[in-house]
């Protein structure tokens, strides 16, 4: 058993409050609150004068397959042989001894979504961790999403290393994707009707038949597809597709997308925005700004944030959370997309998030606020084991 005792607590979903006690057992939380007892033979640390705040997580994010000794184009993180590789996995790419994932807990970072690379219109599945423990307790989601991309707009034509051509245009990426999800929404009802007959269904190429395995996953919703994308013009063309075929999907950095953040809230679309320090962030989006985090979560999107990482350190995912509040967003909001928010596009968000009894023991102890700069992550607990040095 441990006891986590005094200072101040953010529980995210239950409010904040000073100088109570968490109690901690089997990797999950037990109790919390002013009124918890403390059983004789804990473990107790003690937190006064210090903040205790759930695991961060990154929504979005390279560690592991793409090591940061090496070039980004040469590295695991994209499969360049086609357009179309929806059966290659991300877990099958991460190094999970990466130091990437020490960089994370340095930053109060227990868990992230690792993603293929951007280069394929669809790139494969990505994959729910957490930044340390035994690999049986390290994995929490596999697949989590379908990494999609829609980057053509004046990017398109062969790429660096890449050995097919790409889409240059937007009509070409949602093209592909049509394609793709049409031959999907056909696997399922030609299996449907071969088992209705007794009948094995039509047999297809092996690989082509995990590609469909994985969209029939999207259409059914039971795992979302994660499109990278940034601009107004791209995200309209994400959600037509979306209302076409009806399947559940974020948009991933998000650049300009607090420009039609109204659209996005009504199709109940979640935004994955950044990485981004300062304003002006990247010069191809003229309108991107430090304040779309709040334009976005006042309009009633879903909010979280990414560093990209190995374009931003996980380390300093938090660091974007201090600068949203600089620029209008409530310290409260600017928790909950490092942490409730994140956890529900996870798809956690039973498991992670918040502290409140029941949930996986993920949290950090700060020397200050954590969302302040000159604070220090003094500890990192994953499923109640001490992970930080």
């Amino acid at each position: 058993m441990l006891a986590i005792q005094g200072g101040r607590f953010y529980s995210i979903t239950r409010g904040t409050f000073d100088g109570g006690i968490m109690l901690v057992d089997g990797g999950k939380i037990v109790a919390l609150g002013h009124d918890v007892t403390i059983p004789a033979g804990a473990q107790v640390v003690d937190a006064t004068v210090k903040s205790i705040a759930p695991g961060f997580l990154d929504c979005h994010c390279h560690v592991g397959i793409v090591p940061e000794e090496v070039d980004w184009e040469y590295s695991d993180v994209n499969e360049t042989t086609d357009a179309v590789t929806g059966h290659v996995r991300a877990v099958d790419g991460i190094d999970f001894d990466d130091r990437g994932f020490r960089d994370a807990i340095e930053g109060g970072v227990t868990g992230m979504l690792i993603h293929p690379g951007s280069s394929n219109v669809i790139g494969g599945t990505d994959i729910a961790v957490k930044a340390a423990g035994p690999m049986e307790r390290r994995i929490m989601r596999d697949p989590a999403g379908m990494k999609m991309a829609w980057t053509a707009g004046g990017r398109g034509g062969t790429r660096k290393g890449a050995k097919y051509p790409y889409p240059t245009t937007r009509m070409g990426v949602a093209g592909i994707l049509r394609t793709q999800l049409e031959r999907a929404s056909q696997y399922l009802s030609d299996k449907a009707r071969a088992e209705a007959q007794g009948k094995e269904p039509p047999a297809i190429e092996p690989r082509e038949e995990m590609t469909r395995e994985i969209l029939a996953m999207v259409l059914r919703r039971e795992i979302p597809a994660r499109i990278h994308s940034m601009t107004p013009v791209d995200i309209r063309s994400i959600l037509r597709i979306k209302e076409e075929f009806g399947f559940d999907c974020s948009v991933d950095h998000g650049d300009e997308a607090h420009l039609i953040a109204g659209e996005l809230a009504a199709a109940g679309v979640p935004v994955v925005y950044g990485p981004f320090i300062g304003d002006r962030y990247v010069p191809a989006f003229r309108n991107c700004t430090t304040d779309a985090p709040r334009l976005l979560a006042e309009a009633g999107v879903l909010t979280a944030f990414q560093t990209d990482h190995p374009v931003l350190s996980v380390r300093d995912l938090r660091l974007q959370g201090g600068l949203t509040v600089r620029y209008g967003t409530s310290e409260d909001m600017a928790m909950k997309m490092l942490t409730i928010n994140a956890a529900k596009i996870m798809g956690l968000e039973r498991r992670l998030g918040s502290l409140e009894p029941g949930k996986d023991a993920d949290f950090s102890i700060f020397s200050g606020h954590p969302l302040e700069v000159l604070s220090r992550v003094e500890a990192v607990y994953i499923d109640g084991e001490l992970v930080s040095r």
